[in-house]
């Protein structure tokens, strides 16, 4: 991920559209969208956010942001793709983020959704939400044995997809023992493909298909 280009991996759009059909259920309260930890589950909720302005225009948006340990650090708001507001966590005071939030509530008048990067403590209000974080033991105990609140698992990356993204994205990638001088050590261009390769694959055979180890 690099400022506001990401790599949109082939299994997304399977995802999005799987994820799409449980919303769909009417009892469907929180759709949890989990998998191992720096696999690009806060990607998958940017392409989510995107697409789903895209196909719903009239649609309100509330993303929020949450540490691993469920503290609320940012919340804004979407329609049509543009963002209606956003506030940050400012020491002990959440009273901005809370009239984000409110605000977008208030104004809703077609369908109003949450996407939520990392673990809420409980699911926000009657809207519908995805949430999308890691394993977390308080959070699966929430929706655990709920059929309204179902999960879905992300899969791992395959080393074509991080050597594709690698290269596609353009990634500088730290090399322990380039054989190149240290010029030539910043973008990708200046690397062979087959040496970004060797590097993808020497990192996938030590971390599996875990793309904040594999390109970082």
């Amino acid at each position: 991920y690099l400022g506001q280009d990401f790599y949109v991996r082939s299994c997304y759009s399977k995802y999005y559209k799987y994820v799409m059909g449980l919303l769909d259920r009417p009892n469907t309260a929180v759709v949890t969208v989990t998998g191992t930890p720096g696999i690009g589950k806060s990607i998958f909720c940017a392409y989510f956010l995107q697409r789903f302005s895209f196909e719903d225009k009239e649609a309100t948006i509330i993303t929020l942001s949450h540490s691993r340990k469920s503290v609320l650090k940012k919340a804004a708001a979407w329609k049509g793709g543009e963002m209606l507001g956003s506030a940050v966590a400012k020491a002990a005071d959440s009273s901005a983020m809370s009239a984000v939030i409110e605000n977008a509530e208030r104004q809703d008048t077609h369908r109003l959704i949450y996407l939520i990067d990392g673990p809420p403590r409980i699911h926000p209000g009657d809207a519908q939400s995805v949430v999308f974080a890691s394993p977390n033991d308080a959070w699966f105990s929430y929706i655990r044995k709920d059929w309204t609140r179902p999960m879905v698992v992300m899969p791992l990356w395959t080393m074509k997809e991080l050597e594709a993204a690698a290269i596609e994205l353009d990634l500088t990638m730290q090399v322990d023992d380039p054989p190149f001088d240290e010029e030539s050590m910043g973008a990708l261009e200046d690397v062979p493909v087959a040496r970004i390769a060797d590097l993808v694959e020497q990192r996938f055979h030590v971390f599996g298909g875990v793309a904040r180890e594999c390109l970082s």
